[in-house]
């Protein structure tokens, strides 16, 4: 993905926008992204920080901003980023720093996601409007980060805290359930720290999985591949228009099409494979982003749809307060002059009356995670799927009791 990445990276740079304006967020993201897929990583991180930064400073509102999307469109507003989109900011992070051997600040960056959920949860309260209130695959790659620390009492927190947003957000939602995978590192951990009945609580979900097989020891160590598949939905606007005698109506809110209707490359494939030497293994779909995308939107749609229907309301009103101006001016009532103005200033609010279509286009669709234990030595790791294979970049050094963690981009 790496040659590819930085082929998009050059041609983001040349037609990249205004990185001063409303929409430098979005230009941060992108940009630190693409450096990251090509590689770069101490120069995406320089980006990435600078994009967590800006999105903390710009969670409030601002009225000037809101009055001009009331009379124009969401597009005037500065752009903010969905809930996600501010998450996988440290997801990103944490992975540059992962790739390049800094397993703390990897680790702060997983941490920032946790601070993150709470202040959006804090902001929604008990409204019932944000679905998206913890995200599982976080937790989970913060459980694989804190063992291969070897910090097992907080490898176990968050593995636990994985299981229980898998198993109530993300199974309603999202349709994703905890993974076998993820109750081999359940059993695995709680019985390494001696936590008999928690231990027995798991056996009695999993009773036929071979943990003791999984996970570094004395003997062996683990690759834990981490899998970036595809691209997140872009989004589409749906409008209507009408017409009425001297007037022009249009309603625009943003969409993203239903799956059928979706290119290959932003639909749920099939299985992914993982081969290490002689070992494959079928990694478990770990992040549904394409879903939380669908779902985030779904979300603001009735939030969406009060904004779009109140610019409707203040357009119509600016065009009837000018045509009453220059019946004022003119003497004249239902003149020619002043329905022209009418019909004229509708027409502006029409032309101005878009969707906010933007959004992080370079994230995966999905995300999956195999875990293989292997006999210390060196492994090239080869990714399979959808009758396409990719092999990663150089060779994979494992050694006996050690985690060794491994991202690569696929399909996009």
């Amino acid at each position: 993905m790496r040659g590819d990445a930085a082929s998009a990276l050059s041609e983001y740079v040349e037609a990249s926008p205004d990185s001063t304006g409303r929409d430098m967020l979005l230009h941060l993201m992108e940009k630190g992204n693409l450096l990251r897929l090509s590689g770069r990583y101490e120069e995406a991180i320089a980006l990435l920080l600078r994009a967590d930064r800006l999105s903390d400073m710009l969670r409030g509102v601002d009225a000037g901003e809101e009055l001009a999307a009331l009379l124009t469109s969401d597009e005037s507003r500065t752009y903010r980023g969905a809930d996600y989109e501010s998450v996988m900011i440290n997801y990103c992070l944490a992975v540059c720093y992962a790739a390049l051997g800094d397993a703390e600040n990897a680790l702060v960056e997983c941490r920032r996601v946790g601070e993150k959920l709470r202040a959006f949860n804090l902001r929604y309260g008990d409204s019932g409007s944000n679905r998206y209130a913890d995200d599982a695959f976080i937790r989970y790659i913060m459980g694989v980060m804190f063992e291969a620390d070897g910090n097992l009492d907080d490898a176990l927190v968050a593995y636990r805290a994985s299981y229980e947003v898998y198993g109530e957000d993300y199974a309603r939602h999202y349709g994703l359930f905890p993974s076998e995978q993820l109750g081999m590192d359940l059993l695995r951990v709680s019985w390494l720290q001696g936590f008999e009945s928690l231990h027995q609580e798991y056996t009695d979900e999993w009773p036929d999985l071979d943990w003791r097989s999984s996970g570094p020891s004395p003997e062996r160590g683990e690759l834990v591949v981490v899998v970036e598949r595809g691209l997140i939905p872009h989004r589409v606007e749906a409008s209507v228009e009408a017409y009425s005698e001297n007037r022009v109506y249009r309603l625009a809110v943003p969409a993203i099409p239903s799956k059928d209707r979706l290119p290959p490359r932003y639909r749920r494939w099939s299985a992914v494979e993982v081969t290490a030497g002689a070992e494959t293994v079928t990694a478990f779909l770990a992040e549904d982003l394409a879903g939380i995308a669908r779902k985030n939107l779904e979300d603001q749609a009735g939030r969406a749809m009060l904004a779009a229907m109140a610019r409707l309301a203040a357009k119509g009103a600016l065009a009837e307060a000018g045509e009453e101006l220059v019946e004022e001016m003119t003497g004249e009532e239902d003149g020619a002059l002043s329905e022209g103005v009418g019909f004229v200033l509708s027409l502006f609010g029409a032309a101005t009356e878009r969707a906010d279509l933007r959004s992080w286009l370079t994230l995966p669709a999905e995300i999956h995670v195999a875990r293989i234990p292997l006999a210390p030595g060196s492994y090239s790791v080869t990714v399979a799927s959808h009758g396409a294979s990719f092999v990663a970049p150089g060779s994979v050094e494992i050694l006996p009791g050690r985690i060794r963690m491994v991202f690569v981009r696929v399909g996009g």
